[in-house]
């Protein structure tokens, strides 16, 4: 049997640039949470765009649950949380535009929100379920308002 090779036209061009804007939008948002999520020190990023990065071979994974420091309010306490929250909502967003499929996008996009969090362990930083929370809280949200948004159209 013969195949046809698929014609291009305008449309599939265009259709094909626009998914690798979307993919790049991914990887350029991901890259940026990886960055955020790493470098050695938030702080030092935040005031003075400082990164850096310290591995630690031998991570205490015991760190990744504990909810002591949660309550400990810092100057940036609200600023640091609310990145994790509107950050990984972002990445879903974009994960959605670019699969199509928001429960796919919402697997996807917490499977990454737990590689940030528990490789932080390896890198200095204090990966804390906590923070999952709070990512994933970001995620759901758009998920809901994506699905109400659906409803009502």
């Amino acid at each position: 049997m013969e195949q046809h090779p698929i014609p291009v036209t305008r449309r599939t061009v265009k259709r094909k640039s626009f998914s690798l804007v979307r993919l790049s939008l991914v990887i350029f948002w991901g890259l940026f949470l990886l960055l955020n999520t790493w470098t050695k020190s938030l702080e030092q990023f935040i005031d003075f765009q400082s990164i850096g990065f310290q591995w630690n071979a031998h991570p205490n994974f015991a760190g990744f649950f504990y909810l002591g420091d949660f309550t400990l309010i810092h100057e940036d306490f609200v600023v640091v949380k609310l990145g994790h929250f509107i950050g990984f909502a972002i990445f879903d967003l974009l994960v959605y535009g670019l699969l199509k499929n928001h429960k796919r996008a919402v697997v996807l996009s917490f499977g990454f929100a737990f590689l940030t969090e528990f490789f932080q362990l390896f890198l200095g930083r204090d990966g804390r379920l906590y923070d999952l929370g709070i990512d994933t809280l970001g995620i759901i949200s758009v998920y809901f308002i994506v699905s109400l948004k659906k409803a009502f159209h």
